[in-house]
This record gives structure tokens, sequence and C-alpha cells, in this order.
């Protein structure tokens, strides 16, 4: 038995690698013109990957491992967003104000705390609350921090946003996405498989079964010595913090921020892309955010019905795919056993 279990890992950790070794061939592959032909738009789409590939992990702590509904991350993504450029420009935030500014990674890492502070602070409220209360509740927190963005015009420059964002630089290499998103590209992957093993180690350790058990039955969660309140404030911190740090990426990628980028539309866009990809596993918000995020652009002409789409896409996953795309793998197995047991009876 524990031999069996030594091959399934070095076969979980041999595909792992695969598909690190194919996303780093893709961009090379790019640059020598043997496919896409150094399009910088593929770059952008891929960064894009990346980012929500972050952002719906975070989420699916929260929602996929502990059982908590939420319907307001956009506000963290908002928060990490802010945060990281409001410490780092020059004419905005700390260096208006103070004449001081940070590093952009020192930035994002900072914003990313304060992100999951606050989520730890709504969590206190939150652990009370189940199904639509809490979700009225996260809500409720989207459209704070929008109106809190759009209003402070002294601070965020309201809905004309803030242009210029600085560009990242990590020991006098500089991550320069208005001349190539290639190198931006490789930063962001390799944040993505850091925060990817991160999120591993998490749920397999005793706090990953304390999430489990909460989302499994809280009742019994609590009989056997969980201390449920505590463990749903480290959920939305955790998930917090890696929301708030692929706000800060997604800041420092486009150059760009307003309010516009974190209206309620972009939570759902995160529950759709966590839904539809399975939630409560690693790769699920892989898959997710990749489909997504490809339909996303390929609907950019349907414009306000894009949220119709989203919605017909939640109605079929719930109802026809409850455990996601990840999920077809189980169900296939499954149904070749179920199969096979049959012909043998």
């Amino acid at each position: 038995m524990e031999k069996i279990k030594q091959i399934f890992s070095s076969k979980r950790n041999l595909v792992f690698t695969a598909v690190v070794a194919l996303l780093i061939l893709i961009p090379v592959m790019m640059e020598n013109n043997i496919i896409f032909k150094q399009s910088k738009y593929v770059y952008l789409l891929l960064c894009l990957i990346g980012i929500y590939t972050i952002a719906t992990s975070g989420l699916d702590i929260v929602f996929g491992y502990t059982g908590q509904i939420s319907f307001g991350h956009a506000g963290f993504f908002c928060i990490g967003a802010y945060g990281s450029v409001l410490l780092s420009h020059s004419e905005w935030g700390l260096g208006k104000y103070m004449g001081v500014t940070l590093p952009p990674m020192a930035s994002i890492l900072t914003a990313a705390v304060l992100a999951a502070v606050i989520g730890a602070l709504l969590a206190f409220p939150a652990s009370k609350l189940v199904f639509h209360f809490l979700s009225l509740l996260t809500i409720a927190f989207n459209q704070l921090m929008l109106l809190v963005v759009a209003n402070f015009a002294g601070l965020t420059n309201g809905y004309v946003g803030i242009t210029r964002v600085p560009q990242i630089s990590i020991f006098g290499f500089s991550f320069n996405t208005v001349s190539s998103k290639y190198n931006y590209y490789f930063l962001v992957l390799f944040f993505v498989i850091v925060f990817l093993i991160i999120k591993e180690n998490i749920v397999h350790s005793r706090i990953g079964r304390g999430f489990i058990a909460i989302r499994e039955n809280v009742m019994a969660a609590n009989g056997c010595g969980v201390n449920i309140k505590s463990y749903k404030i480290m959920s939305f911190a955790i998930s917090a913090f890696y929301v708030g740090f692929a706000g800060g990426l997604y800041a420092h990628m486009v150059g760009f921020i307003s309010p516009d980028t974190f209206v309620q539309n972009t939570s759902v866009i995160f529950i759709t892309m966590l839904l539809f990809g399975g939630s409560g596993n690693l790769v699920g918000p892989v898959i997710g955010a990749a489909v997504i995020t490809v339909i996303q652009e390929g609907l950019q002409s349907l414009s306000d019905y894009r949220m119709l789409v989203y919605g017909i896409f939640i109605l079929i996953i719930i109802l026809f795919q409850p455990q996601g795309i990840s999920g077809l793998s189980k169900d296939i197995s499954g149904f070749i056993r179920r199969s096979g047991g049959g012909k043998r009876a």
C-alpha cells in the first residue's frame, strides 16, 4: 500500500513537472516564431490566466475547502491593487503625502498582508453567518471597497484612475510590461507555482484538515475540538492574501487602475472560474482561470451580455457537473469501473 502511494505521488510530481515545462516552452517557442509569432496579446492572456489562477486558488480556500460562500473577493483584489500602487507610486498615496515610496515587490507583499488583515476582520462577523446571509455580507464588502476607491478621489483619483503604475524591478532586473510581456509572464508563472505549492501544503496540514471538517459538518467539527471561529478567520485571511497579491500583480502589469475593474462582476467571474474548473482541489482553479479567461476575451464584443453567459455557465455546471471540469476524470474513471464490473458479473 505504501509503495502504491509512493508511485501515485511520483506520478503527480511528474505531471506537475511536465505542465511547468510546457508553460516554460510556450514563450520560448513564441520567441522563435514557432507558435503565435511573438504575440504580446498571447503573453497578456497567459499573464492574466496566471494572476486569476492565484486569485481563484485563494477563493478556493474559503469556498472549496472551508465551505464559506463569498461573492466579494473582488474587494480583496481591489485592496491588493490599490494598496500596492499607493505604496509604490511617486505621485499618489505614500509618495504624494510623505515623499517616500516602496519598491513594487515590497508594496505588493505589504498590500497582500493588508488584504489578509482586512479579510480576518471581515471574518469576525462572517464566521457567525451561513448561506445567503454570508453571501450578502461579502457582496456588501465588495461594494464598500468600490465606494471607498471611487469617492476618495484625493487619494485614488476616483474613476479617472491612476496611470503610470511603477514597473516591477528585482535586483536591478526590470519586468517592463510596456516593451514586452515575456519577462512578466515568467514572474507570474513563478508566483503561480509558489502559491500552488503553498496551498497544497496548507490543505494537507492540520489547518487544512480543520477547514475540510468545517465544510463537511460544522457541528461534528466543533465536537471534535476544531475552533470554528478561529479556523474560519484563518481561511478568510489566507484567501484574502492570495487575492490581494494577485491584485497587486495585476495592477503592475496593466499599468493603470480604476474602480471599474473591481465591480461586483469581477467577483462573479472569480466564482464562475472556480465552479467551472472545480473547487476543493489543486487543478480546478487553474482550469477555470484558463478557460474562462479565454472565453471572456472572446466575449468582449457582447459587452453587457457577458454576465448572462457567465450565469448560464454557472447553471450548467451546478446542474450537470457540480464537481467542475476537474471532476470529469473521476466521473469517467468511475463509469469505466462500473462498466467493467458489470461485464465481469
